[in-house]
């Protein structure tokens, strides 16, 4: 291992990197989608129980009602692109694992996570309006939490992947 390898991995013995079969490539996708699922479920669950809350018509206008609205519906479609991989896998391809049924998950799952962040910016803003905040401040804190998600969730992990190419 060179040195500015070893500095980075202390304690490794090499820094080899294993390259997946497609089994395992199809095995490690589908397992990403059932961990993000519970909590886009857990999030599906809170944004209904709202709903019967006695004070959501008292602490929200009717903008922001529709906004909530349009969060769960937008947290709705990252579920189904998180269930449609194992439903396509089960049903296309029985017994059987394809590059296009590895990218074609793989690309869903970054969908899913757009929709999510979308949908948690919106719930963020809709919760700051709730508690008396203006509107554009409520916009700003919401815009941060979805540039935060963005940056964690799509620029980190391609800027590491780049790193770790080009040496």
């Amino acid at each position: 291992m060179d040195a500015p390898a070893a500095a980075r991995y202390p304690g490794r013995m090499s820094a080899t990197v294993h390259r997946n079969t497609l089994e395992e490539e199809a095995r490690h996708i589908l397992e990403e989608c059932r961990v993000v699922t519970p909590g886009i479920q857990t999030m599906i669950g809170f944004q209904m129980i709202v709903l019967f809350n006695s004070t959501f018509d008292q602490k929200l206008d009717a903008d922001m009602r529709l906004l909530h609205l349009g969060a769960m519906g937008v947290v709705l479609v990252a579920m189904f692109l998180l269930l449609t991989p194992a439903a396509y896998h089960r049903l296309a391809e029985p017994g059987e694992v394809s590059r296009k049924f590895v990218d074609s998950a793989s690309r869903l799952l970054r969908w899913a996570m757009a929709f999510l962040r979308l949908g948690l910016a919106a719930e963020m803003h809709v919760v700051c309006r709730a508690l008396g905040l203006p509107t554009l401040q409520a916009a700003a804190i919401a815009a941060f939490f979805f540039a935060l998600a963005y940056v964690l969730w799509s620029v980190y992990p391609r800027v590491s992947a780049m790193r770790a190419k080009s040496g």
